[in-house]
């Protein structure tokens, strides 16, 4: 879709903010397509795996990094947020491997097992409460059956 045809469609919704993700948003994000929207007056994030440099237009940046943490790091050196998924006994990396950030979260990995789920849940919360530079991050709509 082009810029104008996305912004027709989301125009019909009272909203001020995008959030680009999906897939890797910074493959086919330019910054053309940023100041097109940034001059129809919205507000521009992105949640993105780092493997790339982000655009400099965005007001909002997140990356949630798969892995190589120090070449996520040498790319975006500085981010708003840095989103960890996580998994029981996943080893989490200490905040100086990661991009500077903000904010700091894990976010447990949810499996189709509610047993396994609760146990990535109970797991964040341990590191939490052993690292409490790290934060929590629920996927809200996946605890309430939205998919």
């Amino acid at each position: 879709m082009s810029c104008e045809q996305i912004l027709s469609q989301i125009r019909h919704f009272p909203c001020q903010w995008i959030i680009w993700t999906g897939g890797e948003p910074t493959l086919q994000l330019t910054d053309e397509c940023l100041q097109f929207f940034r001059k129809a007056g919205f507000f521009q994030a992105i949640e993105s795996n780092g493997s790339n440099r982000l655009p400099a237009l965005l007001d909002y940046t997140v990356v949630s990094p798969k892995g190589n943490m120090e070449n996520v790091r040498k790319i975006n050196p500085r981010v708003d947020e840095v989103r960890l998924p996580v998994q029981k006994n996943d080893i989490i990396p200490p905040v100086e491997s990661l991009p500077e950030a903000i904010h700091y979260y894990m976010s447990p990995v949810f499996s189709e097992n509610s047993a396994e789920t609760k146990e990535n849940i109970d797991y964040c919360v341990q590191q939490i409460m052993k690292n409490p530079q790290w934060r929590l991050s629920l996927q809200m709509h996946k605890l309430i059956g939205i998919n």
